[in-house]
């Protein structure tokens, strides 16, 4: 319908989502549309047709005032992208409703933005992706993917120390699968070699067993020789690293417990139960 009209030169990339935008309007996918402009909106805030594509989705969803402001934007840039019938319609509805459908909330935009800094990062436009996590931030201050959507950034354009200083409390166990992946990069951690994938020796397993069991029963010293001999046998198997978690806590050394979680979640997400992490995260805080 809008690429009917002349459309301002833009990016390749930036054609290629407003074709898009217009395949979805034709499916009368008008949210998804939508999220879509917006995108595009960012770096061509006055491109007519996008301007104009707004509008027809706000319209489709009921925001027949806002759907008015983007059509006389557009109409404003460029007098002939508007067609008068849509604005003549657009108009009577923004005047003549009392109620219309309320704007989603800033928070509801938040996967549509989080996405886009993915999609950016794929196409290694780290400058252009950190400004969505910036947004997402600005939205939600404590957006766990958006901090390490912007780190990942910052670590990619060369300010590697502030991006360690930005992920340097964040707790891998808490994070959306989709940015695990920049996670475990910039933390160092070789995922392809995680410990899931590995087969424990027989012996490992046997004194694994016996450490917990002898946990079981409070004798914690001798739970913790059964899981260092276990470690030194194969460094690869989380379930010593797990087992000297809880060993380290019981015996009140809280922040080494706390070390020992952490790193038996970089080995294996599922290792450690969460209502054990949240319980030695918070008294390591309190010793710290």
């Amino acid at each position: 319908y809008f690429l009917s009209r002349e459309v301002n030169v833009m990016d390749f990339s930036d054609l290629l989502l407003l074709l898009k935008v217009n395949d979805l309007i034709e499916k009368k996918d008008f949210e998804g549309a939508n999220e879509v402009v917006d995108e595009l909106l960012e770096e061509n805030p006055d491109n007519a047709s996008i301007l104009f594509a707004k509008a027809l989705c706000l319209d489709a969803m009921g925001d027949f005032q806002e759907a008015l402001e983007m059509a006389e934007k557009a109409k404003n840039i460029d007098g002939d992208v508007v067609p008068d019938e849509f604005y003549n319609s657009v108009s009577f509805k923004a005047n003549n409703t009392v109620k219309r459908t309320p704007k989603r909330s800033e928070e509801s935009k938040l996967p549509s933005i989080l996405n886009s800094g993915i999609n950016l990062i794929d196409k290694n436009e780290f400058n252009k992706a950190k400004l969505f996590f910036d947004r997402a931030l600005c939205i939600q201050s404590e957006n766990i993917e958006a901090l390490v959507g912007q780190a990942y950034c910052f670590d990619r354009l060369g300010m590697k120390t502030r991006a360690h200083e930005l992920i340097d409390d964040v707790d891998r166990f808490e994070i959306d699968p989709k940015f695990l992946k920049y996670f475990d990069e910039l933390m160092g951690i070789d995922v392809e070699d995680a410990v899931y994938n590995h087969e424990s020796l027989n012996e490992v397993t046997d004194l694994c067993d016996r450490g917990f069991s002898y946990i079981e029963n409070f004798k914690i010293k001798d739970a913790k020789v059964c899981f260092n001999k276990a470690s030194k046998l194969d460094s690869k198997d989380v379930n010593p690293v797990v087992g000297n978690a809880y060993c380290l806590y019981y015996l009140g050394y809280y922040v080494l417990s706390f070390k020992e979680c952490k790193r038996a979640i970089n080995m294996d997400i599922d290792s450690i139960d969460r209502v054990f992490y949240r319980k030695v995260k918070s008294k390591a805080k309190e010793v710290k």
